[in-house]
C-alpha cells in the first residue's frame, strides 16, 4: 500500500528560513590569543577567530609574531597588525540553516526507523528483529547545503543511506524507474520540488509505492546580498521637509528607513505627487537592476504599464496602500493594506450609532486615489443619510474651498480620509461658523487630543508604519522565494483590519505612548 508518511515537511523549512533571512546579524566576535614556545626558546604569537559552529578557525599569524628568549624583562612588546576576517552575514546564516538541516535530518531517519520497523511486524505483533533497507536520499545539485539533510539521516538512520546526486532531469527519472523497478530501494527522501515530482512520476510509472519524504526548501535561506536593491514606491506628497506636512508619507519614508536597516537591505523609498511620476520612477527601478518594487496602486489604469514592464523583466512586484481590489489583476505577487471598505462600512456604523443625521461629506482628498473611493463606498453602504463626495478643485485652495461648502449650512458631518483634511475639516467648521460633526481617518499626536477633547468623534487608524514595514518584508519574502511568487501567492491580500479608535482609545493609547518615552 502506498504510504506518503510526511507530506510538505519542507512548509517547517520556509519559516525557519525566514527566521534566517530575518533574523541573521553580525554578532559578538570571539577571538583567543594562541602562544607556542619552539625548541630554541621564542615564543610565537598567534590570533584565531571562533565560527559560528563553534569550532576554531585557523591561527593568524602576524608577520613579526615572535617574542626572542632574551626579551628585555617588564617591556612591552607588539606585534604588526593582523586583520581577523569576521564572519559575514551569509555565512553565520549558512552555519546556523546547515546544523537546522543536519537536526532535521535526523528527525527523518528516527521517523523511518520507526516507521519501516512497525511495517514488518508479525500478524501477531510480536516484535522481531528487522533489517532496514536501503533509504535513496536524491540531492538536488541546484540547492547547495541541502545535502546537510541527508547527513543528518545518516546519523541516525539503522540502514543504508544512498545518496543520489540529481541535476540532469531526464538522467534522475531514468535512473529511478529502473531503481523502483528492481525493488532495490526501501524508502525515499527527494529534496527540492522537481526531485520530488519526477520521483513520484517514476514511482507510478515502476508500480512501486515506497515510503516516502520530501523536502521543499519555499525560501532561500541566505540572506539578500546588502547590495541588492529594492524599490518602495508611493504615491501623494513629498518626503517630509521643513515645508512639507505630509504626515502619512513622512512616517512611511521613516519606516521605510529603518526596516531596511533591521533587514539588511538596500531600500530606495520615493513618493510622488502624481501617477505620472510614479510610473516613471518604477521604470527607473527596472532600469537600474532592482531585484523587487513595492508600489501603492493609487491610479492602476496609469501604473499597470510600468508594472507590466517589471514583470516582464522578472522583477516581481508587491502593492501596498491604495489598490486592494485590482492588485490581483495588475498582476503583483501579493497585496498589503488596511481594508479600505471596510473602515468605510464601520464607519458609517459608528455615525449611526452616534445617531448622526443628514447629509455627510467624505473628503477625497486624492480624487484619483482608488483606496479612498472604496472607503466612500464602504461608508454610503451602512451610513443612514446621504452621503456627497467632495475634493478641492484646487488643491492649493482646498481650505478655502471646503471652508465655503461648510458655510452652505446644509451638512451635518464630515468624513476626512487624513489627518491632513481631518485638520483642514476642523479649521473650515471653525471659520465657517456651523455646526457639524467631524470623523477622521489617520493618527497624530494632536488627532488624538482632537478626539480626546470631543472635537472630532473618531479616527480609524490607517497604519502608514505597518504598510510600509510589512512591503518591506513581503519584499524580502518574494527575493528569496524559490517559487513563481506571482504564481503561488495569487494575488494574496494581507489586509489590516480596521477599528473605531475613540475617546477612550486614545486615552489609553496616549498613555502608553508617555509610558514609552519615560515621561
Amino acid at each position: 500500500m502506498r504510504s506518503l508518511i510526511l507530506l510538505g515537511l519542507g512548509i517547517l523549512i520556509g519559516a525557519a528560513a525566514l527566521g534566517a533571512v530575518l533574523a541573521a546579524h553580525h554578532g559578538d566576535v570571539t577571538v583567543r590569543a594562541t602562544l607556542v614556545r619552539h625548541d630554541d626558546g621564542r615564543v610565537e604569537v598567534g590570533l584565531q577567530q571562533q565560527g559560528a559552529d563553534g569550532a576554531w578557525h585557523e591561527l593568524e599569524g602576524p608577520e613579526a609574531r615572535f617574542l626572542s628568549p632574551d626579551a628585555e624583562a617588564g617591556t612591552t612588546y607588539h606585534s604588526s597588525e593582523v586583520v581577523i576576517p569576521v564572519e559575514t552575514q551569509q555565512e553565520r546564516a549558512a552555519s546556523e540553516y546547515r546544523d537546522y538541516l543536519l537536526g532535521q535530518g535526523e528527525d527523518i531517519g528516527q521517523i523511518f526507523n520507526e516507521y519501516l520497523s512497525e511495517s514488518e511486524e508479525g500478524d501477531d505483533g510480536a516484535e522481531s528483529e528487522v533489517e532496514l533497507g536501503t533509504l535513496l536520499c536524491v540531492i538536488d545539485t541546484n540547492d547547495p547545503g541541502v545535502d546537510a539533510l541527508c547527513e543528518g539521516i545518516e546519523h541516525v538512520y539503522g540502514g543504508e543511506v544512498e545518496r543520489l546526486e540529481a541535476s540532469d532531469w531526464d538522467a534522475l527519472r531514468e535512473e529511478l524507474e529502473t531503481r523502483f523497478g528492481e525493488e532495490s530501494v526501501a524508502a525515499v527522501v527527494t529534496t527540492s520540488v522537481p526531485t520530488t515530482i519526477i520521483g513520484l512520476d517514476a514511482e507510478e510509472a515502476s508500480g512501486q509505492w515506497l515510503p516516502w519524504i520530501y523536502w521543499i526548501e519555499l525560501v532561500d535561506q541566505h540572506p539578500a546580498a546588502s547590495d541588492t536593491l529594492f524599490c518602495q514606491i508611493t504615491h501623494s506628497g513629498q518626503v517630509i521637509e521643513e515645508e512639507s506636512e505630509d504626515l502619512f508619507w513622512g512616517l512611511a519614508s521613516e519606516v521605510s528607513t529603518a526596516a531596511a536597516g533591521q533587514l539588511g537591505i538596500n531600500v530606495a523609498f520615493s513618493a510622488h505627487s502624481s501617477a505620472a511620476d510614479q510610473a516613471a520612477a518604477i521604470r527607473e527601478c527596472v532600469a537600474d537592476g532592482a531585484t523587487v518594487i513595492a508600489t501603492t496602486l493609487v491610479e492602476p489604469d496609469v501604473l499597470s504599464p510600468a508594472i507590466d514592464e517589471a514583470l516582464d523583466a522578472d522583477i516581481p512586484v508587491v502593492s501596498f496602500n491604495s489598490g486592494a481590489e485590482v492588485a490581483a489583476a495588475t498582476g503583483t505577487a501579493l497585496h498589503i493594506s488596511l481594508d479600505d471598505h471596510e473602515a468605510g462600512r464601520l464607519a458609517g456604523e459608528e455615525f449611526n450609532d452616534r445617531e448622526v443625521e443628514g447629509t455627510v461629506l467624505c473628503v477625497i482628498h486624492e480624487p484619483n486615489n482608488v483606496g479612498l473611493h472604496d472607503r466612500c463606498d464602504g461608508f454610503e453602504e451602512t451610513y443612514g443619510g446621504a452621503v456627497e463626495r467632495w475634493s478641492a478643485e484646487d488643491p492649493a485652495a482646498s481650505m478655502d474651498e471646503l471652508t465655503a461648502r461648510m458655510s452652505e449650512g446644509d451638512l451635518s458631518a464630515v468624513l476626512a480620509l487624513s489627518v491632513d483634511s481631518t485638520w483642514e475639516a476642523r479649521v473650515a467648521r471653525h471659520l465657517s461658523e456651523v455646526e457639524l460633526e467631524i470623523g477622521a481617518f489617520g493618527f497624530s499626536v494632536g488627532l488624538a487630543r482632537s478626539v480626546l477633547d470631543g472635537s472630532v468623534m473618531f479616527t480609524i487608524i490607517d497604519h502608514p508604519e505597518m504598510q510600509t514595514y510589512l512591503s518591506a518584508v513581503a519584499s524580502v519574502i518574494v527575493e528569496r522565494w524559490r517559487l513563481d511568487p506571482v504564481a503561488y501567492f495569487n494575488g494574496m491580500s494581507l489586509v489590516i483590519a480596521p477599528q473605531i479608535a475613540d475617546a477612550e482609545y486614545m486615552q489609553a493609547l496616549l498613555a502608553d505612548l508617555e509610558a514609552a518615552s519615560g515621561q
